[in-house]
């Protein structure tokens, strides 16, 4: 074989294999972003919203206040790091587990990430001070003053007297999706 042939058969199987791995990869970034993620990222799954209450130490209806960051967690070497923020709330209608007028904690993953600004939309996004949620929340394990979001299907903004939930697709969260925030802490109750 001469070194011309070799070269000409190297390169067509370069191009080739370069071609699947590009097809494949193109395949996955097409995929819908929540296909399958939600359980990936939380440790419960609810089946309705009365397991997603029943699981949760407090439900409210919060007016976001402030947001503030939080700890940063490091990797066992030390090489990798993910910074958290605290979001702070006041409860304008306690359903469980919180009073109203009562101040609760969410500490959630940063969407800045040492200097670099990242978008974790699994939970729902930044919160937007001012803005008034629905939240199904959990007390963090070790005891400390934080809650976290039960995960996607335990957050709705209220926009104009209604609803929006995080993951409106989501049976679960689709039963209080576009409802009136009355009706909603109705069904709650």
């Amino acid at each position: 074989m001469t070194r011309r042939t070799f070269w000409t058969y190297t390169l067509i199987i370069a191009i080739c294999g370069l071609s699947v791995s590009a097809a494949f990869g193109w395949r996955h970034h097409q995929r819908p972003r929540n296909e399958g993620r939600t359980s990936a990222h939380w440790k419960e799954h609810f089946q309705g919203i009365g397991q997603m209450v029943a699981a949760s130490d407090a439900v409210a209806l919060v007016r976001a206040d402030s947001v503030a960051p939080g700890r940063v967690a490091y990797s066992s070497n030390n090489e990798d790091s993910l910074a958290f923020e605290v979001v702070n709330f006041t409860v304008v209608r306690g359903m469980k587990g919180a009073r109203t007028g009562e101040a609760v904690s969410v500490e959630r993953v940063s969407s800045s990430q040492d200097g670099n600004v990242a978008y974790f939309n699994f939970d729902g996004g930044d919160f937007e001070v001012g803005g008034t949620y629905l939240l199904f929340l959990k007390k963090q394990e070790d005891g400390g003053p934080y809650y976290y979001q039960v995960n996607d299907q335990g957050r709705f903004h209220e926009e104009a007297g209604r609803l929006v939930a995080a993951s409106p697709d989501d049976p679960v969260a689709g039963a209080l999706h576009g409802r009136s925030t009355a009706e909603a802490l109705r069904m709650l109750r």
